[in-house]
């Protein structure tokens, strides 16, 4: 009787520690394990303009400022020439939520006419540490812990924000779970 609950016990256990389930301290969401073994790598990135609509407070107001953004940037006749991004130039453990500074943005040609509310400007970096994370949006923080290890355990350090760029261009059509974002982040030897 003892040997049939210790086996039970063992296999209740097994369960909750299975690679797929595996909490990591609290600090990362539940993730697949392939997703967990996607690793980050190091690219050569080229320099582009861009027209943004600049943000500050909470991540909750997302989806109304995008949709602000999308009307101003087609209603000025913008084109895109690469795909929609958000660029984070701090972060909710570096300052309040009401400081949060973010952009929402589309890359442009360097002679577009941009006009206010919107701005242009220029994302000059020449190296970035990449993840392609798969899975909901409000989970992509696992992302950057992928990111913040590849810089630690290969002697890199952030030179510029964050860029989260959406790489499915009908989001309500994929399932959370299937949703694609290149997180990039610019970095410079330590």
């Amino acid at each position: 009787m003892k040997k049939i609950l210790l086996v039970m016990l063992l296999l209740s256990l097994l369960s909750v520690l299975s690679p797929a389930q595996e909490k990591t301290g609290g600090l990362l969401p539940q993730m697949p394990l392939e997703e967990r073994m996607r690793p980050a790598e190091l690219r050569d990135i080229t320099a582009f303009s861009y027209a943004y609509l600049e943000c500050r407070g909470p991540y909750t107001q997302i989806s109304a400022k995008i949709n602000e953004f999308m009307g101003l940037f087609f209603k000025q006749g913008l084109v895109p020439t690469g795909g929609f991004f958000a660029m984070y130039l701090n972060a909710p453990d570096q300052v309040h939520e009401e400081d949060l500074l973010w952009r929402l943005g589309f890359p442009v040609s360097a002679d577009a006419a941009v006009i206010e509310p919107l701005r242009k400007d220029e994302f000059n970096y020449s190296k970035a540490v990449v993840y392609l994370y798969v899975g909901p949006y409000e989970n992509i923080r696992y992302a950057y812990g992928k990111v913040a290890a590849f810089c630690d355990m290969n002697g890199y350090k952030a030179a510029g924000p964050s860029i989260e760029k959406y790489l499915d261009m009908n989001p309500q059509a994929v399932k959370p779970e299937d949703l694609r974002t290149e997180v990039l982040l610019p970095v410079e030897k330590k």
